[in-house]
């Protein structure tokens, strides 16, 4: 009977704190989660400034004012279409139920991370029937890539056409295995809005290794079709 007492206080001592713990953390966290945001943030920028940069001019000359040009045939030619520059802002990317609206950018470095969302130069622009892979920082114009998820509408605006895609598959994939994955889309004819970011995007850690995959298929908007000069 008296070991049972002393056990009984022993398990008392070790797991009433323990609880107490993990409750206080999870409280702690939920309450520091805006303030981690601004932090994480104000680190990003910290960090790009101090990163090295190839110092390519970042070019605005997308303005979603401007009219969509109209295409008598059911194809874009390629020859009408002013192919985006490194650092070039191209398009808009929005999606109205998560509250995305982000700025493409052409190229994909810190500078241009900090102005809006950036494209691989080894992928494609929208219409072309290739991966289009986009990137951006989840502390800023990916942030509301936390709520993606199957069947989101997305709409790509471009100074050629305006593009919808729908969500087909949204993936947690290491970094490596993601790289490996778009090593072989480059290769497929097959058109593909790739939009990725940093992930999980409240964690107190390093160097985060995983990308939240956000994979649609073209819906809306014309072909460009290729033409020999």
């Amino acid at each position: 009977m008296k070991n049972l007492t002393q056990i009984k206080k022993l398990l008392a001592y070790i797991v009433v704190p323990v609880i107490f713990a993990i409750t206080g953390y999870g409280v702690l966290r939920v309450a520091l989660t805006p303030v981690w945001d601004l932090v994480s943030t104000a680190a990003y920028f910290l960090i790009a400034d101090n990163a090295v940069s190839f110092d390519e001019e970042i070019n605005d000359t997308y303005n979603p004012e401007d009219e969509i040009p109209v295409h008598e045939e059911e194809f874009i030619d390629s020859k009408d279409i002013s192919m985006p520059k490194a650092g070039e802002k191209y398009g808009i990317l929005e999606c109205e139920r998560i509250k995305l609206n982000a700025p493409v950018y052409w190229g994909d470095s810190n500078k241009i991370l900090r102005s809006g969302a950036g494209t691989d130069i080894a992928s494609f622009p929208p219409g072309f029937g290739r991966v289009i892979t986009i990137c951006a920082h989840n502390t800023t114009f990916f942030k509301p890539m936390k709520n993606i998820q199957e069947g989101d509408i997305i709409s790509f605006n471009t100074n050629y056409e305006k593009y919808t895609y729908k969500i087909t598959d949204v993936e947690v994939i290491n970094e490596k295995k993601l790289q490996e994955k778009f090593n072989k889309m480059i290769l497929d004819e097959n058109e593909v809005l790739m939009l990725y970011t940093c992930y999980p995007f409240h964690a107190i850690s390093g160097r985060k290794t995983n990308r939240l995959v956000a994979f649609g298929e073209r819906i809306e908007g014309l072909s460009v079709k290729w033409r020999e000069e």
